[in-house]
């Protein structure tokens, strides 16, 4: 009877070892991973990881609680949980031909319940919002624009409001329409201009081109030096002011054709990277718009102009992922098409 008891107490002993061993030795956090495949560069993918803003909701119940850090490939980001809990959610990007995977990580720290620490052997309580977690950063990241910022050059500008002549329109997103729509305005506007007593005080300007329901809709006009007509004076056009306030300032020198890929492809892609701009729909949050510095009737458009993204909300997310330059020279028209007089300067922002 007492080698049973013996037995007994030896059993024991080795259970409440194993159990210690497994309490102080066995992992301080329940984590649960799932990979992705993301059908987006992998560059605009992990700036759009490492700018979520502090307060973004992770999954049901769990919220980034600081700014993430990132090192290498990887992005992580303190949260918290509905119960007070905390943890972490990691995710590590890698490129994938011209998309990315990512892995999505969630851990929850356990603390010094010993319950909690065993439930760790099978996720614990991230188990059931890893799914959740991983199919919300889906979703987010397949909705950034398929373009990658690398090689975009802006600066940070100051402009002035100045009187604005202008004609309001629409035309379908070719390049042939939108040269045509242009052309003509050159033609036309600065006739309209004269009979009301306006005198251009700059170059032509396109303000606000932006898509709506698959149409290039834009105010395209010439700021004026003048006295104002009454807006019942007007049989075509309207007046009003070109857009002021520091404004992000990009120099083009090409096609309409091309413009699209080279400059409003890669803004796009960097201000949804920032979380300043909507990815999820074609609709700008950002009023812009196009100075002409040359010939717009000419075949294939103006060769060169300045595109500008009026500022809205703080830039400094943008600044992070990717640093504004010195703003570059005015591009140069040539003698025989140089506007009426030259623009307000634009002012570089310290």
């Amino acid at each position: 009877m007492a080698a049973v008891g013996r037995t007994i107490l030896i059993v024991l002993a080795v259970v409440l070892g194993l159990g210690a061993a497994l309490y102080f030795l066995g992992p301080k956090t329940a984590s649960r991973s799932q990979t992705l495949e993301i059908a987006r560069p992998a560059e605009t993918v992990l700036a759009r990881l490492a700018s979520t803003p502090v307060g973004s909701t992770v999954a049901e119940g769990v919220t980034i609680a600081e700014a993430a850090s990132v090192e290498g490939d990887t992005v992580t980001a303190p949260v918290t949980f509905a119960d007070g809990g905390t943890g972490r959610v990691t995710y590590r990007v890698t490129a994938d031909g011209e998309g990315s995977n990512v892995q999505v990580k969630l851990e929850e720290d356990l603390g010094a319940n010993p319950l909690n620490r065993f439930a760790a052997i099978t996720g614990g309580d991230v188990a059931p919002l890893i799914a959740g977690a991983a199919s919300a950063v889906e979703t987010d990241l397949n909705a950034l624009p398929n373009a990658t910022f690398s090689g975009l050059q802006y600066s940070v500008v100051d402009i002035a409001a100045r009187p604005f002549f202008y004609i309001q329109n629409c035309s379908d997103t070719s390049a042939e329409s939108i040269t045509s729509i242009i052309g003509q305005a050159v033609e036309v506007i600065p006739a309209i201009m004269r009979r009301n007593g306006l005198t251009p005080n700059g170059p032509l300007m396109a303000v606000e081109p932006r898509v709506v329901s698959d149409q290039y809709c834009y105010q395209v006009g010439y700021p004026y030096a003048g006295r104002e007509p009454r807006a019942s004076a007007l049989l075509v056009g309207a007046v009003g002011q070109t857009p002021g306030g520091q404004a992000l300032r990009v120099v083009y020198t090409g096609t309409e054709t091309d413009v699209v890929a080279q400059v409003y492809d890669p803004m796009d892609a960097l201000l949804a990277a920032a979380h300043l701009d909507n990815p999820a729909t074609r609709e700008d949050d950002w009023v812009t718009y196009e100075v002409y510095h040359d010939d717009a009737t000419q075949a294939g458009g103006s060769r060169n102009r300045e595109i500008f993204y009026v500022v809205q909300g703080d830039i400094s997310a943008l600044a992070r992922i990717q640093a504004p330059v010195d703003a570059a020279a005015v591009p140069a028209a040539p003698a025989e098409t140089a506007p009426a007089a030259a623009p307000a300067p634009a002012t570089a922002t310290p």
